[in-house]
């Protein structure tokens, strides 16, 4: 018969390693769980602004441009907003062969870049630029309205 060993269990050295490795696993879990945190937060503020920026932009782009009384900028809960026109040039390459073959081609119609941008005036890293295209007819903004509210090509 053998005699057992009344030392048995663990050391302390290997008690000190198990603690360290439950103590680095701890830390490294908090330390992902805070930053998921903020970034759920960031994301939740974020869909606030596309949120508020789509229904302000739905709101503008239901009624007409060419009133005195339509809103170029203004403030919608803790949001600034802007709207502003820029002509689009909209030039195909066969209007250069056309051109060369004396041709004249006349576009139907204009195209115009409508750029609107919002910003949390709280938090000015939250902010947002959605942009839409509006095709009209020739005319259909007079030179008055066009030297006012559209900006030069660029």
């Amino acid at each position: 018969m053998r005699a057992r060993n009344s030392n048995s269990g663990f050391t302390l050295l290997e008690m000190m390693v198990a603690v360290l490795v439950v103590g680095l696993t701890v830390t490294t879990f908090f330390q992902l769980f805070g930053a998921s945190l903020r970034l759920e937060r960031r994301g939740r503020g974020f869909d606030e602004v596309v949120v508020i920026g789509r229904q302000t932009m739905a709101q503008l782009l239901a009624r007409d441009l060419r009133k005195d009384e339509f809103p170029w900028s203004g403030e919608v809960e803790n949001f600034a907003w802007d709207l502003h026109l820029e002509p689009v040039d909209v030039k195909p390459d066969a209007d250069a062969d056309a051109a060369e073959a004396g041709i004249p081609l006349r576009w139907a119609s204009e195209l115009y870049r409508l750029v609107f941008t919002i910003q949390d005036k709280n938090r000015p890293g939250r902010h947002l630029r959605l942009v839409a295209y509006r095709q009209v007819a020739p005319g259909y903004f007079t030179d008055d309205f066009k030297e006012k509210h559209i900006a030069p090509k660029k």
